[in-house]
């Protein structure tokens, strides 16, 4: 027992941090995912485990998993694999698979659904003002628990709200960074859908694009090589377009925001859709947001008269 509160269940995920399924006793024994950190990290890896609790607590997005709160263990029990002084913050649970390990992604209809769902979250937290910097599957949870498909974004530890886009710090894991990061140049939102583009080359191919574990390599590749694309039997040439605007190299060439591989995808953008876009209280505009569903708007009722 954590603290006197918190029962580990199994763990439910590892990395820079470890994660456990708790039993929180404090609220009626309901179910928390708990994220534990080393105590002895260093300052900077402690500074980027508080903003994510800060940066979550002003996010609201069914797309987002949510927290709870902050804390440190300072009393477990023998037989818990974690130490004193341990900082923790509490998080939804949710039931799920990583992105990777769901199986039914072959299934394009399926696909497409998490697509949509993932282009609202960035939508959301671009038009917030943030840039998420480490879009890959293993920071994406998908569940079929409630009937339909779900998921949540995690891990918003190298989010950052109103970035310096001149700050030419390379963030990221290597094989999703956008090309204008590793060749130090200013940079926005795009560099996120830059990393969408080769999550989904990576789904559709079962493979990353540049297969090397060097990398320097992989950091020359983003820049450099050209991206092939060859015919997947059960892909449409639709879906492979996407993917192809998602890759360009130039920001400008991509597209401009999510909200348009939403309508690529053959979504509308309907009223129970875009509440889910509005930015979070921190934002301090919404121009982009109203102009581009006037737009839509305007062409939808163009088209039925």
């Amino acid at each position: 027992m954590i603290n006197k509160r918190f029962e580990i269940v199994k763990e439910i995920g590892k990395g820079r941090s470890k994660v456990f399924l708790c039993k929180d006793y404090d609220f009626g024994h309901r179910e928390v995912a708990v994220k534990f950190l080393p105590p002895n990290v260093d300052e900077s890896e402690l500074s980027l485990f508080r903003d994510e609790f800060f940066i979550l607590q002003r996010l609201e997005h069914p797309g987002i998993i949510r927290s709870y709160e902050i804390g440190t263990a300072v009393r477990i029990d023998q037989s818990d694999p974690i130490e004193v002084g341990s900082p923790f913050i509490t998080l939804e649970y949710f039931k799920s698979v990583e992105l990777s390990g769901y199986e039914l992604l072959s299934d394009e209809s399926k696909l497409k659904e998490i697509l949509k769902q993932l282009c609202s979250v960035l939508y959301y937290l671009h038009q917030s003002n943030y840039i998420y910097y480490d879009l890959k599957p293993e920071n994406i949870l998908v569940s079929d628990d409630s009937g339909s498909t779900q998921i949540k974004l995690i891990d918003l530890g190298l989010a950052e709200f109103l970035p310096d886009k001149k700050n030419h710090t390379i963030k990221g894991t290597a094989q999703y960074i956008a090309p204008e990061l590793l060749k130090q140049e200013p940079h926005d939102h795009r560099v996120d859908l830059y990393s969408l583009g080769i999550l989904l080359y990576e789904i559709i191919y079962k493979r990353l694009p540049f297969d090397t574990d060097d990398e320097l390599k992989i950091y020359k590749a983003q820049v450099e090589q050209d991206f092939d694309f060859p015919f997947v039997q059960g892909i449409s040439n639709e879906l492979i377009e996407i993917v192809k605007k998602l890759l360009q190299k130039v920001p400008s060439e991509r597209y401009s925001n999510t909200l348009e591989v939403i309508t690529d995808l053959g979504f509308e953008i309907d009223p129970k859709m875009y509440q889910n876009f509005m930015p979070a209280r921190v934002s301090s505009g919404r121009d982009d947001l109203i102009n581009i569903l006037s737009l839509y708007i305007h062409d939808k009722n163009s088209s039925e008269v």
